[in-house]
């Protein structure tokens, strides 16, 4: 008989583990976004700056993984059991996309940029899991 007990809601500790988990993760989107495009202007074959920027573009992406997998050790149990499965299905598919353009890249079919529609495709399937399954959104 917890019904009594439950808020119905989420915490204000949750939320604010929300908040801060959704800043952190546009701040580092943000950040890799703009030493994107620096590399991009600036990055060019015979620029010295082209090394840096692209280390720092990937430093960015290191911080927003770091973020992520903050978020999921602030998770408790039930959150992470729904939390899971679109995890889970976003990496499968990510991969199986991976492996695709890469036969297809073998067989001669040259695909630009190919590490961009993997990564797309993986985001994609994990949210339309978690809108599948009903889970919480981080």
């Amino acid at each position: 008989m917890t019904s009594d007990l439950d808020t119905g809601g989420e915490s204000s500790i949750e939320l604010r583990r929300v908040r801060i988990f959704r800043m952190r993760l546009w701040i580092g989107v943000g950040c890799y976004l703009l030493a994107s495009v620096a590399l991009d202007v600036l990055g060019h074959a015979s620029s010295p700056w082209r090394l840096v920027l692209a280390v720092l573009a990937l430093l960015f992406m290191v911080w927003n993984v770091v973020v992520i997998v903050l978020r999921v050790r602030q998770l408790d149990e039930y959150q992470r059991k729904l939390f899971f499965p679109g995890l889970a299905v976003g990496f499968a598919v990510a991969i199986f996309a991976a492996i695709t353009l890469g036969t297809l890249n073998a067989a001669g079919f040259a695909i630009p940029d190919s590490g961009w529609p993997i990564a797309l495709i993986g985001v994609l399937a994990w949210q339309f899991t978690n809108i599948v399954t009903g889970a919480p959104t981080a």
